[in-house]
């Protein structure tokens, strides 16, 4: 008795193989993704036992990823204009501008905070400005006082977030008894 082997034909039998190859592929770009959100679960629960929302976090990478730098900040204004206008803080207005006011950044402070938030989450030392100028040497020396306390207090925290691990693992047998 003869019987037709499943795809005998040579083009159902490509097509077949051509959607199990992207099957695969899918599927463990599917795995990759579960695994980089359980990843991400576990870091946003770690960061709210540190006292730190996840909403927060949200913000900081959506304002960090932002490619117009600029519409965090517009938000920032709208978001304030709308807290004014419910009486929960003081009208941003009444003095001019967002960035008019008594507590306004200057560029020497911008320029300060982008160095040390830099060097603060390890991304490149390259300042953008030109090399050796006012500017350069301030940013870099920023990025360096926020890498230098990064390096000096992570240690700490990370002692603390083993010791607290620690305390909420089970105790180990010890295959005595």
């Amino acid at each position: 008795m003869t019987t037709a082997a499943i795809g005998d034909n040579q083009k159902e039998q490509q097509r077949r193989v051509t959607l199990a190859y992207y099957h695969r592929t899918d599927r463990d770009i599917d795995a990759q993704n579960r695994a980089l959100a359980a990843r991400k679960k576990a870091n946003r629960l770690n960061a709210k036992a540190a006292g730190i929302p996840s909403s927060q976090l949200d913000h900081l990478l959506k304002s960090f990823t932002a490619e117009d730098q600029q519409k965090p900040v517009d938000k920032l204004k709208r978001d304030m204009e709308n807290l004014a206008y419910l009486g929960l803080i003081p009208d941003p207005t009444i003095k001019g501008d967002l960035f008019s006011r008594v507590d306004r950044v200057d560029t020497e402070g911008m320029i300060r905070a982008k160095g040390f938030f830099a060097g603060l989450n390890g991304l490149d030392r390259v300042s953008g400005f030109d090399g050796g100028s006012a500017d350069d040497k301030l940013w870099l020396e920023s990025y360096d006082a926020g890498r230098k306390e990064y390096d000096t207090v992570l240690p700490d925290i990370q002692a603390r977030i083993e010791a607290e691990a620690d305390k909420e693992a089970p105790p180990e047998d010890s295959g005595e008894g």
